[in-house]
């Protein structure tokens, strides 16, 4: 029987790389420019700014909980994740490395780098440890931050799927 380091470990791989229709990279597949900057709003976040949302928070809540440093420094974000010129209501680190990685491709490669880092930090997590407190606003023991990350994690890909599908490409 597996054990609950092992359970989390393939949910949040999952969530991220599995089956080519729900998760994130499967959501993500062949993306352009045009549709991950698409806004159905101009009060609805684009795809493009959910993937920096969900780098950030990966990568911050990590850094905060066991101590990994931010996959990219970005001053242009504050200790909340606002950004100047981006509505406060969107979500926290949705400008995060608009500047040093541009594009969808570059908020991609800050995702997969996040997604590896909170990997990592279940990975070298002991067994025993994961019913213990983590210093982090997510999540009252590191079993449950883990659990909230694979769950935030398959929410946005459903926003992004939606969002991919309301999309009409201009030909």
């Amino acid at each position: 029987m597996p054990t609950a380091k092992q359970l989390l470990v393939t949910q949040l791989t999952q969530s991220f790389e599995g089956r080519k229709d729900m998760p994130l990279m499967g959501v993500l597949a062949d993306i352009s420019d045009e549709q991950a900057g698409w806004q159905s709003t101009a009060t609805t976040p684009s795809i493009d700014q959910l993937v920096r949302h969900i780098a950030w928070s990966a990568s911050v809540y990590c850094r905060d909980g066991f101590g990994t440093p931010m996959v990219a420094e970005d001053p242009g974000v504050s200790a909340e994740g606002d950004t100047e010129g981006i509505p406060w209501e969107f979500p926290c680190g949705s400008g995060f490395g608009r500047t040093s990685h541009p594009g969808i491709a570059g908020a991609i490669d800050l995702l997969r780098r996040s997604q590896a880092t909170m990997l990592g930090c279940l990975e070298a997590l002991p067994e025993e440890a994961l019913d213990r407190p983590i210093p982090n606003r997510h999540g009252r023991t590191a079993a449950h931050f883990f659990w909230i990350m694979i769950m935030h994690n398959l929410y946005h890909a459903g926003q992004i799927r939606t969002r991919r599908t309301m999309h009409s490409p201009r030909g």
